[in-house]
């Protein structure tokens, strides 16, 4: 079915073109969701949201072929804002029942765990857009190389070479004292020769 019949059909109320939309963009609408909640749950109710927030605003669509990137768009927004909303308490929630559930793991290391995967995460916000769309795209979409060129329509060894950026670039905003370090040792070793 085209893009066009669909938003048609969508339009009308039609709930087998929503359900076919359903099916067709969910994965892809859940996985943007995750990326930035890296919760689930969360991102099974986000990803609910945009859905009935399409029914409401399917209107607002000009073009059909853009309505993958409004879900996903959609799902990323409402994501942020919950997350922006969420409550400290909350983190101490979850903590607390994790370590009911297993008295192995203590409170704080799963919230230092949550920490280390919310630090990275806004390490990756902060890449260069083009580096930052191709490393999602590997990493979190779990694409080859070929099928992240053919979506974003750039070379493969381009796409190569924003990984090899992306993976340079992470690490030398995650780690800037080892890099100082490993410098410092570095001139050390010269000074002795």
């Amino acid at each position: 079915m085209k893009g066009e019949i669909i938003v048609k059909k969508l339009n009308s109320g039609d709930s087998r073109a929503f359900r076919l939309v359903y099916e067709l963009f969910y994965k892809q609408v859940y996985q943007a969701a995750f990326f930035i909640t890296n919760d689930a749950g969360l991102a099974e109710d986000v990803v609910h949201e945009a859905f009935l927030k399409l029914m409401d605003k399917i209107v607002q669509i000009k073009d059909p072929s853009k309505l993958e990137a409004w879900l996903c768009r959609t799902a990323a927004n409402k994501a942020r804002d919950i997350i922006r909303h969420r409550s400290v308490t909350t983190l101490f929630a979850e903590a607390r029942d994790i370590y009911s559930d297993n008295q192995l793991i203590s409170p704080e290391t799963v919230l230092l765990e949550k920490e280390k995967k919310q630090i990275i995460q806004q390490h990756i916000r902060i890449l260069q857009p083009e580096h930052k769309r191709v490393f999602y795209l590997k990493y979190y979409k779990d694409m080859s190389v070929n099928e992240i060129s053919t979506e974003t329509g750039i070379p493969a060894g381009t796409v190569k070479s924003r990984l090899a950026r992306a993976r340079e670039e992470l690490k030398r905003i995650m780690d800037p004292e080892e890099r100082l370090n490993r410098h410092s040792t570095v001139e050390l070793q010269n000074r002795k020769r």
